[in-house]
Protein backbone atom coordinates (compact mmCIF):
# COMPACT_ATOMS: atom_id res chain seq x y z
CA UNK A 1 0.00 0.00 0.00
CA UNK A 2 1.58 3.16 -1.06
CA UNK A 3 1.38 5.62 1.97
CA UNK A 4 1.44 9.54 1.60
CA UNK A 5 3.35 12.20 3.47
CA UNK A 6 2.32 15.55 3.74
CA UNK A 7 4.95 18.40 5.31
CA UNK A 8 4.43 21.80 6.67
CA UNK A 9 6.29 24.77 5.09
CA UNK A 10 8.26 27.84 7.94
CA UNK A 11 5.58 30.44 7.57
CA UNK A 12 6.45 31.10 11.08
CA UNK A 13 9.70 30.46 13.53
CA UNK A 14 7.87 26.90 15.26
CA UNK A 15 10.25 25.21 12.49
CA UNK A 16 13.40 25.83 14.22
CA UNK A 17 14.83 29.03 12.22
CA UNK A 18 13.39 32.43 11.34
CA UNK A 19 10.25 32.39 8.33
CA UNK A 20 10.79 34.34 5.61
CA UNK A 21 9.36 34.42 1.92
CA UNK A 22 12.20 32.73 0.50
CA UNK A 23 12.32 30.00 2.88
CA UNK A 24 8.35 29.47 2.13
CA UNK A 25 9.13 29.12 -1.54
CA UNK A 26 12.28 27.11 -1.19
CA UNK A 27 10.26 24.67 0.70
CA UNK A 28 6.87 24.15 -1.30
CA UNK A 29 9.43 23.82 -3.90
CA UNK A 30 11.63 21.30 -2.42
CA UNK A 31 8.31 18.89 -1.28
CA UNK A 32 6.69 19.08 -4.99
CA UNK A 33 10.28 17.52 -5.86
CA UNK A 34 10.82 15.24 -3.91
CA UNK A 35 7.17 13.62 -3.54
CA UNK A 36 5.34 15.04 -0.86
CA UNK A 37 1.60 15.21 -1.54
CA UNK A 38 0.58 18.78 0.46
CA UNK A 39 2.39 21.08 2.18
CA UNK A 40 0.81 23.54 5.16
CA UNK A 41 1.08 27.18 6.94
CA UNK A 42 0.19 27.50 10.16
CA UNK A 43 -2.34 30.01 11.58
CA UNK A 44 -1.50 32.32 14.66
CA UNK A 45 -2.27 36.20 14.55
CA UNK A 46 -1.50 37.96 17.86
CA UNK A 47 0.24 36.14 20.71
CA UNK A 48 2.16 37.09 24.15
CA UNK A 49 5.23 36.07 25.77
CA UNK A 50 4.44 33.07 27.39
CA UNK A 51 6.41 30.03 26.64
CA UNK A 52 3.64 28.46 24.81
CA UNK A 53 3.43 30.89 22.44
CA UNK A 54 6.92 31.78 21.63
CA UNK A 55 7.13 29.63 18.38
CA UNK A 56 4.10 32.02 17.22
CA UNK A 57 5.25 35.65 17.46
CA UNK A 58 6.67 35.28 13.87
CA UNK A 59 3.52 33.85 11.31
CA UNK A 60 3.09 34.98 7.82
CA UNK A 61 -0.78 35.13 7.43
CA UNK A 62 -2.04 31.88 5.81
CA UNK A 63 -4.05 32.94 3.07
CA UNK A 64 -0.84 35.11 2.09
CA UNK A 65 1.40 31.88 2.04
CA UNK A 66 -0.57 29.61 0.20
CA UNK A 67 -1.27 31.75 -2.28
CA UNK A 68 2.22 32.33 -2.45
CA UNK A 69 3.05 28.51 -2.53
CA UNK A 70 0.62 27.99 -4.58
CA UNK A 71 2.00 30.54 -7.53
CA UNK A 72 5.53 29.00 -7.83
CA UNK A 73 4.83 25.03 -7.66
CA UNK A 74 2.37 23.47 -10.25
CA UNK A 75 0.95 20.03 -8.50
CA UNK A 76 1.88 20.12 -4.70
CA UNK A 77 -1.37 20.62 -2.39
CA UNK A 78 -1.54 23.41 -0.31
CA UNK A 79 -3.04 23.94 2.67
CA UNK A 80 -3.52 25.64 6.34
CA UNK A 81 -2.76 23.48 9.42
CA UNK A 82 -4.88 24.34 11.49
CA UNK A 83 -6.79 27.77 10.49
CA UNK A 84 -8.31 29.36 13.59
CA UNK A 85 -12.15 28.88 12.98
CA UNK A 86 -13.53 31.88 15.24
CA UNK A 87 -10.22 34.27 14.38
CA UNK A 88 -12.20 35.69 10.71
CA UNK A 89 -15.57 36.31 9.48
CA UNK A 90 -16.35 32.81 8.32
CA UNK A 91 -18.13 34.34 5.15
CA UNK A 92 -15.09 36.70 3.76
CA UNK A 93 -12.68 33.44 4.53
CA UNK A 94 -15.24 30.91 2.80
CA UNK A 95 -14.59 33.44 -0.24
CA UNK A 96 -11.16 33.66 -0.03
CA UNK A 97 -10.67 29.52 0.04
CA UNK A 98 -12.56 29.08 -2.96
CA UNK A 99 -10.87 31.70 -4.55
CA UNK A 100 -7.72 30.25 -3.63
CA UNK A 101 -9.12 27.12 -4.62
CA UNK A 102 -9.93 28.27 -7.87
CA UNK A 103 -6.63 29.92 -8.30
CA UNK A 104 -4.39 27.10 -7.35
CA UNK A 105 -6.40 24.56 -9.90
CA UNK A 106 -8.00 22.56 -7.45
CA UNK A 107 -5.05 22.28 -4.87
CA UNK A 108 -6.52 23.46 -1.76
CA UNK A 109 -6.94 21.31 1.36
CA UNK A 110 -7.93 23.23 4.66
CA UNK A 111 -7.58 21.79 8.28
CA UNK A 112 -9.71 23.74 10.96
CA UNK A 113 -9.60 24.04 14.60
CA UNK A 114 -11.58 26.00 17.12
CA UNK A 115 -8.47 27.23 18.73
CA UNK A 116 -6.34 27.39 22.23
CA UNK A 117 -4.93 30.57 23.04
CA UNK A 118 -7.01 32.57 25.22
CA UNK A 119 -4.97 35.69 25.56
CA UNK A 120 -5.26 35.66 21.43
CA UNK A 121 -8.79 35.58 21.58
CA UNK A 122 -9.03 38.42 24.07
CA UNK A 123 -7.09 40.56 21.67
CA UNK A 124 -8.98 39.89 18.57
CA UNK A 125 -12.31 40.28 20.66
CA UNK A 126 -13.32 36.94 20.27
CA UNK A 127 -15.28 35.14 23.28
CA UNK A 128 -12.92 32.41 23.91
CA UNK A 129 -15.95 30.42 25.65
CA UNK A 130 -17.81 30.54 22.91
CA UNK A 131 -15.11 29.04 20.07
CA UNK A 132 -16.44 25.42 19.68
CA UNK A 133 -20.48 26.56 19.08
CA UNK A 134 -18.62 29.30 16.30
CA UNK A 135 -16.48 26.75 14.87
CA UNK A 136 -19.48 24.23 14.15
CA UNK A 137 -21.78 26.87 13.04
CA UNK A 138 -18.80 28.43 10.84
CA UNK A 139 -18.24 25.37 8.75
CA UNK A 140 -21.86 24.66 7.96
CA UNK A 141 -21.99 28.50 6.82
CA UNK A 142 -18.38 27.40 4.73
CA UNK A 143 -21.10 24.77 3.46
CA UNK A 144 -23.56 26.82 2.69
CA UNK A 145 -21.35 29.21 0.94
CA UNK A 146 -19.30 26.50 -1.36
CA UNK A 147 -22.57 25.10 -2.54
CA UNK A 148 -23.58 25.49 -6.04
CA UNK A 149 -26.55 28.67 -6.52
CA UNK A 150 -27.21 31.27 -4.64
CA UNK A 151 -27.40 30.87 -0.88
CA UNK A 152 -29.28 30.76 2.30
CA UNK A 153 -28.26 30.61 5.69
CA UNK A 154 -30.03 30.82 8.90
CA UNK A 155 -27.60 30.30 12.41
CA UNK A 156 -27.20 31.87 15.92
CA UNK A 157 -24.84 34.30 14.54
CA UNK A 158 -24.90 34.43 10.82
CA UNK A 159 -28.29 34.68 8.92
CA UNK A 160 -29.41 35.37 5.46
CA UNK A 161 -30.93 34.09 2.71
CA UNK A 162 -30.67 34.38 -1.22
CA UNK A 163 -27.70 35.72 -1.51
CA UNK A 164 -24.61 35.31 -4.21
CA UNK A 165 -21.09 34.30 -2.95
CA UNK A 166 -19.26 33.27 -5.72
CA UNK A 167 -16.82 32.04 -7.08
CA UNK A 168 -17.58 28.57 -5.74
CA UNK A 169 -14.61 26.39 -5.04
CA UNK A 170 -13.27 24.18 -7.72
CA UNK A 171 -13.49 21.01 -5.75
CA UNK A 172 -16.87 19.89 -5.50
CA UNK A 173 -18.63 19.44 -3.20
CA UNK A 174 -15.81 21.99 -1.45
CA UNK A 175 -11.98 21.26 -0.24
CA UNK A 176 -11.26 19.12 2.12
CA UNK A 177 -11.57 19.78 5.27
CA UNK A 178 -9.10 18.31 7.89
CA UNK A 179 -10.19 18.42 11.27
CA UNK A 180 -7.83 17.70 14.49
CA UNK A 181 -8.20 17.55 18.32
CA UNK A 182 -8.88 14.72 20.12
CA UNK A 183 -11.35 15.07 22.97
CA UNK A 184 -14.89 14.25 22.33
CA UNK A 185 -16.19 17.15 21.01
CA UNK A 186 -13.51 17.18 18.26
CA UNK A 187 -14.43 13.75 17.58
CA UNK A 188 -18.03 14.69 17.02
CA UNK A 189 -17.09 17.64 14.65
CA UNK A 190 -14.72 15.72 12.54
CA UNK A 191 -17.20 12.82 11.98
CA UNK A 192 -19.53 15.74 10.77
CA UNK A 193 -17.46 17.67 8.98
CA UNK A 194 -14.05 16.26 8.36
CA UNK A 195 -12.71 14.30 5.22
CA UNK A 196 -9.68 13.52 7.72
CA UNK A 197 -8.54 13.16 10.98
CA UNK A 198 -5.77 14.95 11.67
CA UNK A 199 -4.29 14.61 15.41
CA UNK A 200 -1.48 15.78 16.88
CA UNK A 201 0.77 13.53 17.86
CA UNK A 202 -0.58 10.73 20.34
CA UNK A 203 0.98 8.05 21.88
CA UNK A 204 0.24 4.60 19.86
CA UNK A 205 -2.33 3.21 22.69
CA UNK A 206 -4.32 7.07 22.87
CA UNK A 207 -4.02 7.17 19.03
CA UNK A 208 -5.79 3.66 18.84
CA UNK A 209 -8.22 4.59 21.45
CA UNK A 210 -9.42 7.89 20.08
CA UNK A 211 -9.89 6.29 16.47
CA UNK A 212 -12.74 3.94 18.33
CA UNK A 213 -14.31 6.47 19.70
CA UNK A 214 -14.16 8.41 16.14
CA UNK A 215 -15.61 5.10 14.74
CA UNK A 216 -18.23 5.25 16.72
CA UNK A 217 -18.78 9.18 16.10
CA UNK A 218 -19.18 8.67 12.47
CA UNK A 219 -21.63 5.55 13.45
CA UNK A 220 -23.68 7.22 15.28
CA UNK A 221 -24.72 9.56 12.77
CA UNK A 222 -25.03 7.17 10.03
CA UNK A 223 -21.73 8.35 8.31
CA UNK A 224 -18.71 5.56 7.39
CA UNK A 225 -15.25 6.02 9.44
CA UNK A 226 -12.98 8.60 7.99
CA UNK A 227 -9.59 8.30 7.52
CA UNK A 228 -6.59 9.42 10.25
CA UNK A 229 -3.71 11.52 8.88
CA UNK A 230 -1.46 11.84 12.17
CA UNK A 231 0.64 14.48 12.76
CA UNK A 232 4.54 13.31 13.56
CA UNK A 233 7.35 14.57 14.52
CA UNK A 234 10.67 14.12 12.69
CA UNK A 235 14.17 15.18 13.63
CA UNK A 236 17.04 13.20 12.00
CA UNK A 237 20.23 13.80 14.56
CA UNK A 238 22.42 13.05 11.42
CA UNK A 239 21.20 16.48 10.60
CA UNK A 240 20.38 18.58 13.21
CA UNK A 241 23.21 17.01 15.52
CA UNK A 242 20.71 16.67 18.47
CA UNK A 243 21.19 13.36 20.02
CA UNK A 244 18.28 12.03 21.82
CA UNK A 245 18.14 11.95 25.54
CA UNK A 246 21.07 10.26 27.16
CA UNK A 247 19.93 7.65 29.63
CA UNK A 248 15.81 8.03 28.01
CA UNK A 249 14.09 6.58 26.08
CA UNK A 250 13.99 7.77 22.64
CA UNK A 251 11.14 9.97 21.73
CA UNK A 252 9.01 8.59 18.60
CA UNK A 253 11.00 10.21 15.16
CA UNK A 254 13.61 11.57 16.76
CA UNK A 255 17.07 9.25 15.88
CA UNK A 256 18.61 7.76 12.85
CA UNK A 257 16.39 7.80 9.67
CA UNK A 258 16.29 3.82 9.97
CA UNK A 259 15.04 4.56 13.40
CA UNK A 260 12.25 6.79 12.51
CA UNK A 261 11.01 4.45 9.67
CA UNK A 262 11.22 1.65 12.51
CA UNK A 263 8.37 4.17 14.44
CA UNK A 264 6.04 4.89 12.08
CA UNK A 265 5.91 1.35 10.99
CA UNK A 266 4.70 1.04 14.41
CA UNK A 267 2.06 3.46 13.89
CA UNK A 268 1.03 2.37 10.90
CA UNK A 269 0.58 -1.46 11.91
CA UNK A 270 -0.91 -0.54 15.28
CA UNK A 271 -3.40 2.10 13.67
CA UNK A 272 -3.96 0.94 10.23
CA UNK A 273 -2.37 5.05 8.72
CA UNK A 274 -1.95 5.13 5.35
CA UNK A 275 -0.88 8.95 5.13
CA UNK A 276 0.83 11.13 7.63
CA UNK A 277 1.49 14.92 8.49
CA UNK A 278 5.22 15.18 8.48
CA UNK A 279 6.33 18.09 11.24
CA UNK A 280 10.50 18.65 10.90
CA UNK A 281 11.80 19.64 13.98
CA UNK A 282 15.40 20.70 15.13
CA UNK A 283 16.67 22.20 12.04
CA UNK A 284 18.66 25.60 12.66
CA UNK A 285 18.42 26.65 9.03
CA UNK A 286 16.20 26.26 5.63
CA UNK A 287 18.86 23.96 4.14
CA UNK A 288 18.98 21.97 7.24
CA UNK A 289 15.10 21.24 6.62
CA UNK A 290 15.18 20.83 3.12
CA UNK A 291 18.04 18.27 3.52
CA UNK A 292 15.62 16.78 6.44
CA UNK A 293 12.84 16.36 3.25
CA UNK A 294 14.95 14.59 1.28
CA UNK A 295 16.26 12.40 3.38
CA UNK A 296 13.00 11.37 4.97
CA UNK A 297 11.57 10.48 1.14
CA UNK A 298 14.97 8.96 0.46
CA UNK A 299 15.31 6.83 3.23
CA UNK A 300 12.29 6.65 5.38
CA UNK A 301 9.45 7.26 2.94
CA UNK A 302 10.19 4.16 1.16
CA UNK A 303 10.54 1.79 4.45
CA UNK A 304 7.32 3.31 5.53
CA UNK A 305 5.34 2.22 2.39
CA UNK A 306 7.04 -0.63 2.14
CA UNK A 307 8.90 0.18 -1.05
CA UNK A 308 12.15 -0.54 0.25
Amino acid sequence: MTVRFSTRAPNSDYLGFAASPEAIVAAAQKAEEVGFDAIFVNDHIIVGDDDRSAPWTNVYDPFVAMSFMAGHTTRIGVGVSVLIMPYRNPIATAKALATLDVMSGGRLTVGVGAGWNEAEFAALRVPFHRRGAQTDEYLRLWQACWAPGRVSFAGKLFAFSDMHVSPKPQQQPHPPIWIGGASDAALRRAARFAAVWQPTPLPIGQLVERQAALRKSCEDIGRAPIPTRMSFRVEFSTITGNMPPAGKERPAGHGKPREVAEDMLRYREAAGLDAFQINFHGNRSLDDLLHSMECFMDEVAPAVSGRA
